[in-house]
Parts: C-alpha cells; structure tokens; sequence
C-alpha cells in the first residue's frame, strides 16, 4: 500500500541540521510556557509546617517529608497529596503544570 504524504513538503529534517540551524529553529519557535501562575500555584498548593514537638506529626514522620529530599520543614501539598519542600515545588509549578512524582495535574479543577 503506498499512501501519499501531502504534508512533506512542511516537514523538516532535523536530523540532518547543523547546530546553527538548530538554534535558528528554535528561535522562530520561540517559547511555550506549560507553568502555572503565581496566583493558581498558591491554589493548588496546600502548605504545612512541620512542629517536631507535636505527637502526632512525629508519628507519622515518613508521611510528613518532602517526597523527594525527606526534609520535614514548611512543606507544600499538591492535591495528589505528594509533599515537596514548598518553595521548590513552587518553582516547578512555574514551569509545569504537574506534579513530578506521580505526573497528575497540579490544578484541583483536574481532580473532580
């Protein structure tokens, strides 16, 4: 079966560019930001304040840590209930609308 590709013409080849091409193409591309605003990151992002006196926080240590470095201080919740230090998440949710672990949707109108 031979099947006819109208759109060759529009194609590129970039596996044949040079590194200027490259670079030229990426700058009529231009940019796409995936990130959230300020003001919807502070919607979806829960934060906590972790007290090592409190009883019941030092029970649950293991949930109460940042799901990537463990660390137990001001911690921020995404709505899949991941923890993540709060000023790093924050700046993740600045570039990507998703959490990094578990890859869900950082907006809670994306988890009805």
């Amino acid at each position: 079966m031979h099947l006819f590709d109208q759109h060759h013409d529009m194609r590129l080849d970039i596996d044949n560019m040079s590194y200027e091409e490259l670079l030229a193409l990426g700058e009529r591309m231009g940019n796409v930001s995936t990130g959230l605003s300020e003001d919807a990151i502070t919607k979806c992002l829960t934060e906590i304040v972790y007290c090592s006196s409190d009883p019941i926080q030092e029970d649950n240590h293991e949930q109460d840590s940042s799901t990537i470095c463990l660390v137990r201080d001001h911690l921020g919740r995404l709505n899949c209930k991941q923890l993540f230090h709060s000023s790093c998440i924050a700046k993740w949710l600045l570039s990507k609308n998703i959490c990094p672990v578990c890859i869900t949707s950082a907006l809670e109108e994306n988890f009805k």
